[in-house]
């Protein structure tokens, strides 16, 4: 999948479309170099690096991102909790949770 080029003009469900968001996903866990040749593969050609810093005492934010711009379609994907990092962990447990899109799930509450 790698290789392959993502389909921009999707617009509904497949498998195939949910795997390739799936490794989109995965992707914000690399280095910028690889989300640039991999956008590069999946046939997208601008990339925008996203980031905030940990400055202790407060506020606490660490945010890593990235957005795949294309002809017709646009990607963005942020990096979740990761296991090892303390201020992740600090910063979930600070956070209020927000409702999700469509009442679904929750996600952090936005900044105000």
């Amino acid at each position: 999948m790698t290789s392959a080029t993502i389909d921009q003009k999707a617009t509904g469900y497949t498998v195939r479309h949910a795997l390739c968001m799936a490794r989109a996903s995965e992707l914000a866990y690399k280095d910028e170099q690889t989300i640039e040749a991999t956008a590069r593969q999946w046939g997208f050609d601008r990339v925008r690096h996203h980031h905030t810093t940990f400055r202790p005492p407060f506020p606490l934010e660490d945010t890593q991102a990235y957005t795949l711009g294309g002809h017709s379609m646009i990607i963005t994907s942020f990096r979740g909790t990761e296991p090892v990092k303390l201020h992740d962990w600090l910063s979930d447990a600070t956070t209020p949770p927000w409702p999700g899109p469509g009442g679904k799930g929750y996600v952090h509450s936005p900044c105000r």
